[in-house]
Formats: C-alpha cells, structure tokens, sequence
C-alpha cells in the first residue's frame, strides 16, 4: 500500500470533490484505482483518465505495479467529459452518408426541380457509395474491437461533420444532379467499378486480421502481419483511399475529389500516430521497413 498524491494539469480542470492523496493497493489494477477515484469524486469511470508525471498514460486492466508507485507518487487525473460509445459513434456517422445519398437519389423533384434518367454513372456510383457504408456499419456491428470504450460526446459532431458533410450532402448533391459528366468507356468504367470492389474486399480482410488480434472485451495489442501488414502499419486505410480515389476518377467530380484528399490525409495523419504506438510499444519487434500507409513511400 502506498499513499499516492492526485492532481490537475491546470487549474482550469479542476476536479470537485479529488482527494489530495489515495491510499493505493499496488496489487491491484489501474482499473481499481480509478474506480476509488470514481466513487470519491462522482465522475463516471469512463470519464477518467491517468497519467503519471512523464506522460505515461495508466492503462485499466494493467497491474498498477508495472508503474512502480512509490509514496508521494504524482499522478495526474483528467476528466474526459460526457462519454459515447465507440460503437454508438460508427453507427451515426455512417447511418447519415446512407440516408442523404438514398434522399438525393430518389428525391430529384424535391431537391433539384424535376425528374430526369440517371447515366450509368450516377447509378454506378449510388450503390458504390451505398454498400460502402452498409459494410462499414455491418463491421461495426460485427467486426471491430475498440481498444476504448467511449469517446467524448463532443466528438461525435466533429467526426459526423467529416462524413455527413463531404461523403453525404457534398458527393450526393454534385453526383446525383441532372447534368451528369459523360459517362467513362466501357473498359474504364467496369474497371474502375473493379479496383473499388477489390479494394472493398480488401479494407473488409484488414479489418477482420484486426479484430482476430484482440479477444472481445479486451484491450489486447499485437504486431499485425499477412494481407497488406507487411508492407504498411495501416493497409485498411490504403485500401479506403483506393476505393474513394476510385469514385473521384469515375466521377470526375471536384466533391468526390475534396472528399478523397481530406479523408486520405486524414487516415495518413492516424497511421503516422498508430505507426509511432506500435513502435513504441513493440520496440526492435516492430518491423523496421513499414511504412505508414502507402507502400513504399510512407
């Protein structure tokens, strides 16, 4: 047992009713010690987190003696704020591209003053789109393990604003109007429509090595390797990209384009971050010559 002293970063996020110091079994789990911070302070266990003086975030389900506490220890308690679940958060932001693309598709009076034949294109890419976020929402359900639990409330505008605004009002509105770019040649766009189902079915195999890495209701991290792994830390994305770089060239639209560039240096900037964990993690087991996201280049 050692008697730790709890602390605020800031003034500023100061925590009502946290204790100075907390006696700490050092047997237990860093789950333990946030429970006893949770029920002296009122904050709901999600909304906690710990880091020790060097930044060293204390991850739950870890023996709390992997950190060496010592007497007078400082660990630094931060309030996340108002939490939602992961899985609550997929959910809504690919449910909003599914119903404004089936809106402006089927709604032409509506939205753009009358009725009109949609090309090749414009039906093409419909149902491109559509089983795109079909199958992220069905992964979501069935697929992914989500190393945290909740993320905070707020973020759910942020990460929605991302897709229903690019991926769904944007893409939906200049793709689906009644002056359609002319449709690609035959060899073209069948093999376009190809290079997205592959890199579909692709994403969708990342995704299950993924989630065969860590057992459900567990925060388990391992080196992922085979399809795509052993070239780049982060091949779901790439894949992504490729099936929106895809939709922008068959398209040809200036919204598929906007849509391809923000999402890809988006993803690009997540799998520099999850490169820089595996490495520090994993250390010299890491292998050296992965790249980030696209093979051979970074």
């Amino acid at each position: 047992m050692v008697a730790v002293n709890l602390r605020t970063k800031s003034p500023k996020a100061k925590i009502s009713k946290l204790p100075p110091t907390l006696d700490v079994d050092t047997t237990g789990t860093v789950k333990d010690l946030v429970a006893a911070i949770s029920k002296a302070t009122q904050l709901g266990l999600e909304r906690i987190r710990l880091t020790l003086i060097d930044n060293t975030l204390l991850v739950p389900d870890t023996p709390l003696d992997k950190y060496d506490l010592q007497d007078n220890s400082i660990i630094y308690v931060k309030d996340l704020g108002y939490q939602i679940d992961w899985q609550t958060v997929f959910y809504v932001e690919y449910g909003g591209p599914l119903v404004i693309h089936l809106l402006f598709y089927f709604l032409q009076k509506p939205i753009y003053g009358k009725t009109y034949e949609h090309s090749a294109t414009q039906k093409a890419v419909f149902y491109m789109v559509i089983l795109h976020f079909l199958k992220r929402e069905l992964e979501t359900m069935f697929v992914h393990r989500f190393s945290n639990a909740t993320m905070p409330l707020i973020n759910i505008f942020k990460n929605s604003g991302h897709y229903w605004i690019l991926s769904g009002f944007s893409l939906a509105y200049f793709c689906y109007g009644p002056s359609p770019r002319r449709d690609l040649p035959g060899y073209l766009f069948y093999g376009l429509i190809a290079f997205w189902a592959y890199s579909e079915v692709s994403n969708f195999i990342t995704h299950l090595i993924l989630s065969s890495l860590r057992p459900k209701g567990t925060r388990v991290r391992k080196i992922p390797y085979g399809y795509g792994f052993n070239l780049v830390a982060c091949p779901n994305y790439f894949f992504e990209a490729c099936s929106w770089l895809a939709v922008a060239l068959l398209t040809r639209s200036w919204a598929a384009t906007l849509f391809l560039i923000v999402s890809s240096v988006t993803m690009f900037l997540w799998s520099l971050k999850k490169q820089a964990a595996y490495k520090k993690e994993f250390g010299a087991k890491y292998p050296r010559n992965r790249k980030a996201m696209f093979p051979f280049i970074a």
